[in-house]
This record gives structure tokens, sequence and C-alpha cells, in this order.
């Protein structure tokens, strides 16, 4: 499906398509095994990639381990996927898609961190209860992003729905580990050049309130 200038192609599936048996369906898996891998990994790519995000790198280094953390970062990853293939050409993105891409990373990370600070012990019901806004009416940013991703027709009205949805949190709404961290003034902290905390991207994006 070329673009208007009919310069760059979109990329050939899509998440939500019906899939058939047989070769298509290698095909669908192998297209998205790459997509990930380059979203994730490869700063070679010609596309779109986190490698180098400033956010992904506290995460790699100190958010790993432990089932809410996985949970909360198949999330996030999950919401870049649907994003890049919803949206981002398959090849020479411009300026423009790339700072949208940017931008939607941040909210993406908004999202999916709110459920991990506002949780101690987080699991897959949780998490499920909050993709699909059934969580708790004390749980803040409980929707569904990947409808949105779906339902949205351009990356702008997709991230104008966001900032509309998307609360900032207070100390008040957040799990232990996060008030400690904030009570011990070291939400800014780092080590070799990487913030220590997942919440100090919430206090630079204003997704902090005291």
């Amino acid at each position: 499906m070329p673009f208007v200038s009919g310069t760059r192609e979109v990329n050939a599936f899509q998440l939500n398509t019906p899939i058939i048996a047989g070769k298509p369906f290698f095909d669908y898996t192998q297209h998205y095994f790459h997509i990930l891998q380059d979203i994730r990994d490869n700063s070679q790519y010609e596309g779109f990639y986190i490698k180098g995000e400033r956010i992904v790198k506290t995460l790699d280094r100190y958010f790993q381990a432990g089932v809410g953390n996985r949970i909360t970062r198949l999330l996030f990853d999950t919401a870049l996927l649907l994003y890049v293939d919803r949206f981002c050409p398959a090849t020479y993105p411009t300026k423009v898609d790339e700072e949208l891409f940017k931008q939607f990373v941040n909210y993406a990370f908004i999202w999916a961190y709110s459920l991990r600070a506002q949780y101690n012990h987080l699991g897959w019901q949780s998490a499920q209860n909050y993709v699909l806004e059934r969580s708790d009416s004390s749980i803040l940013n409980s929707l569904n992003i990947y409808k949105l991703i779906a339902d949205s027709d351009t990356p702008v009205s997709l991230m104008s729905a966001l900032a509309d949805r998307l609360m900032p949190l207070s100390k008040q709404h957040v799990n232990k580990k996060v008030v400690e961290v904030i009570s011990a003034d070291k939400i800014d902290e780092q080590e070799e050049g990487i913030y220590t905390h997942y919440f100090h991207f919430f206090k630079t994006n204003t997704y902090y309130t005291e």
C-alpha cells in the first residue's frame, strides 16, 4: 500500500488482520518477529527503534527481573509493536514519523508503567483488568491502548486521545517502593549516565504531581 507520494510502503500485515493457515501464517509470524527485533535492538534498522532511548536504557538495566516488571515490559513492547505496524512506513521514515514515534514511546511508557507504579505485587489478572479498563476506580490510567491504536486514523489523533486520557500520578497512588524512592529524593539518581528508577521519567514528562 503506497503512501500518496508513492515513494514508500506501509507494512503488508496488521496485527488485527485474520490469518490464513499455511505459508501466510509463517510470513505473518516472521514479519512481526523482525519488527520486534528492530524496535528493541537493531540500531542499524532504517526505520524505528528504541535501543538508544533513555527510558529503555533504565528499564533494560534495572527493571527486567521479577514477574511484575516482565509483565509491564511486555505491555509496553506490545504497544510499540502495534503502533509501528499501524502507522510506520516499512522504510524511509520522515523526521515527522520519527518525532511522532518518540512521542508515542513516552505515552506508551506512562501507560504501561503507571500500572507497575501502582501495584506492590503485579500479576497477570491485574494487568488484564488494566488493559480491559476493568481496574478498580482507584487505579489511574486503566485503558485499552491497543484498541485506541487500532481505532485511530492518524498518529496525531492517537496522541490527542492519549493526552486527554492519561493522568499524572501522585505519591498517594504509587506503591511502597516508589514512595521510598520519592521520599529518599532518589528519583533523579544516575549511574554511568543512566537513571536508576523509571519514575524519573514520570517526573520529566509531567506525569508525577507532588
